[in-house]
């Protein structure tokens, strides 16, 4: 997937560039987002770039400062070779959509500041949601004359549409004009899949410049196992049973009440046992639903030790969407579950870029969104042996090296380099 970025490359790769990098989660945060906002900046500095990070304070996934943070307006470190300015943004303890705006204008506020502290810059790339942190980049774009870049991780205002979490009127149609007009105003639009390119197009960006970029790992690194026992040893309640864990947001749009209907459907059956690893703004109505059910255990967002432990000892994974979400966000879990070789057991709408995906790797079993006669059987399947999960597995790992860490962002930064 990483072969038409690499095209007419070779002259691009002589000079060191100054590049503003910038997005809301950026190293200690660990989850979403971050992940790949933190590692495209090291990317760049290990390859000679002069690499600037614009970004909050760390308060995620937890979504809590840590407590030398609160209060404080601006602070500078250096990171892996990068210069890294944070600001102050306001967190809440349980983001509603109007404290999730002030949440990200507070943020984007304080960014803007921090890129006057930056200096001009060659090149400006933005991960974004949120989708507000473009006005600052088209505002830098004209002010320094460099070139502008937009990431885009996901789409929340179309999945909030297409969810009914925000409804359709003049408010949502003046966001999206925004939206656009900030989109239509990059030099380039990177997307993570061709199902969101499509989106980006169809908000009339050029299709010279939209560019898929698919997220991204090192697969070597990531296939790494832990020490088989660890987990298990700390959580007894699932030893000698087949496991099914999630790890992750647990948020609306990740359609997680399946989970605990799935283990409600077979609560008679002592073999089976449920993990939902995480936390979110869904954790509590979730946690409600849950009640009275003693195969299903709760357990708060691990580290990255504790979780690789979590998925040497599990039998298998459980990644779902909510119905209608699919277009709009990729679950970004999904290459380190591959590159561990974990079977999947997965709920989505059929023309969802997730099925097709896993469909096409044949890493898991797909089954319709919505639809917990199917996943009880898929999941009886796997814990009978009727489906081979080692296979699954291998056939996943197999993929993954398609979005290998080198191939995909060094054909990325080669793309930026030739924008004129």
């Amino acid at each position: 997937m990483a072969d038409h970025l690499r095209e007419d490359s070779a002259s691009s790769r002589h000079m060191a560039t100054k590049v503003l990098v910038s997005s809301i989660n950026f190293y200690p945060d660990h989850a979403g987002i971050a992940v790949y906002s933190t590692d495209f900046p090291k990317y760049l500095a290990e390859q000679g770039d002069e690499v600037t990070v614009v970004t909050a304070f760390p308060y995620y996934p937890k979504w809590e400062k840590r407590k030398e943070d609160k209060g404080r307006l601006f602070a500078s470190e250096t990171w892996e070779g990068c210069k890294v300015l944070r600001g102050y943004l306001y967190v809440p303890r349980r983001a509603s959509a109007m404290k999730r705006l002030i949440h990200e204008a507070t943020f984007c506020m304080f960014a803007a500041c921090n890129f006057f502290r930056a200096g001009r810059q060659d090149e400006i790339v933005l991960f974004t949601p949120p989708f507000f942190l473009g006005f600052v980049g088209v505002f830098f774009k004209v002010l320094w004359r460099s070139k502008l870049v937009i990431n885009i991780q996901d789409l929340p205002l179309d999945a909030a549409l297409a969810l009914g979490m925000v409804k359709k009127g003049f408010f949502a149609k003046t966001l999206q004009r925004l939206e656009a007009w900030i989109y239509r105003r990059a030099d380039q639009v990177a997307t993570i899949s061709p199902v969101m390119l499509d989106n980006v197009l169809e908000k009339g960006v050029s299709r010279d410049r939209a560019i898929l970029v698919p997220n991204w790992i090192d697969v070597k690194r990531a296939s790494e196992k832990a020490e088989k026992g660890l987990f298990a040893a700390k959580h007894p309640e699932g030893r000698g049973k087949f496991v099914t864990a999630y790890a992750g947001n647990l948020g609306i749009k990740q359609g997680l009440d399946l989970l605990i209907e799935l283990a409600r459907s077979v609560s008679a059956d002592e073999r089976y046992h449920f993990y939902l690893i995480g936390d979110g703004a869904d954790r509590d109505r979730l946690v409600e639903m849950a009640k009275g059910l003693r195969n299903v255990t709760f357990l708060p967002f691990m580290n990255s030790e504790n979780y690789l432990a979590m998925l040497r000892d599990v039998d298998l994974i459980f990644v779902a969407q909510r119905s209608g979400a699919g277009n709009n966000f990729f679950p970004s879990k999904l290459l380190g579950l591959m590159s561990q070789a974990m079977p999947l057991l997965i709920a989505a709408d059929e023309d969802s870029e997730l099925a097709k995906v896993i469909r096409s790797a044949g890493c898991g079993v797909v089954c319709p969104y919505g639809d917990i006669a199917v996943l009880k059987h898929a999941l009886e399947d796997y814990s009978g042996g009727k489906i081979d999960a080692r296979e699954y597995g291998q056939r996943g790992l197999k993929t993954v090296w398609q979005y290998d860490r080198a191939a995909i962002l060094g054909g990325w930064r080669d793309a930026i380099r030739l924008l004129k």
